[in-house]
């Protein structure tokens, strides 16, 4: 990702005319599915992003955080911090899509400065989806307002480089989290009234 930030600037001074195009999607893993209207233009590497996103002035960037390696999703989370930080992009709104709720990567997209997060789960999107989802962003969809709703003690354990397990560290660590009560407790308002969160057992 050094190359992508290393390029801002070389980027910026040969910039192309840019070009009417509506939405661009940087979708590394290819989940979002084949985009079916001219005006979503898809890219599948953080570069070609910030290259397209500073040439062809998009009214929206939306990247898409799908089932990928620990590191690559670091590099992701690079691309974010460069997008609202250079000169040519940090105005563009900056949309990002989940595959799943994160604590610890929603408060580096937090501290990004993108505009918008939206968990979509694994599923495909085509061209009137993702228009859709774009209609429908509201005050609720900013990250500041989704890491809230999170439990602080939402805690994340490298398993090795590809996964990772959530576990409640409001119960030292050693209660994994999954299914129902993760999504429905832990990742919602509904963790303030939990028996651990409300009295922590921590390290």
């Amino acid at each position: 990702m050094e190359a992508v930030v290393t390029k801002e600037k070389t980027r910026s001074r040969n910039r192309r005319p840019a070009r009417n195009l509506r939405y661009l999607l940087c979708d590394p893993t290819g989940e979002a599915g084949e985009p079916s209207s001219s005006d979503v233009d898809r890219v599948f590497s953080p570069i070609r992003c910030l290259d397209k996103a500073v040439d062809e002035n998009p009214r929206m960037i939306l990247v898409r955080f799908g089932r990928m390696p620990i590191r690559e999703r670091e590099t992701m989370v690079e691309l974010c911090f460069a997008l609202k930080r250079n000169t040519h992009t940090r105005d563009c709104p900056v949309l990002v899509l989940l595959s799943s709720m994160h604590r610890g990567l929603m408060e580096d997209l937090n501290r990004s400065g993108v505009d918008f997060v939206k968990c979509i789960g694994g599923a495909a999107l085509n061209s009137s989806q993702l228009r859709e989802i774009v209609g429908g962003l509201g005050p609720d969809d900013c990250p500041e307002r989704q890491l809230s709703a999170l439990c602080d003690f939402l805690h994340y354990t490298p398993i090795d480089g590809q996964r990772e397990i959530t576990v409640c560290g409001a119960y030292l660590e050693r209660l994994v989290l999954g299914g129902r009560w993760l999504h429905e407790v832990c990742e919602t308002e509904n963790h303030l009234q939990c028996e651990y969160y409300m009295n922590p057992r921590v390290k």
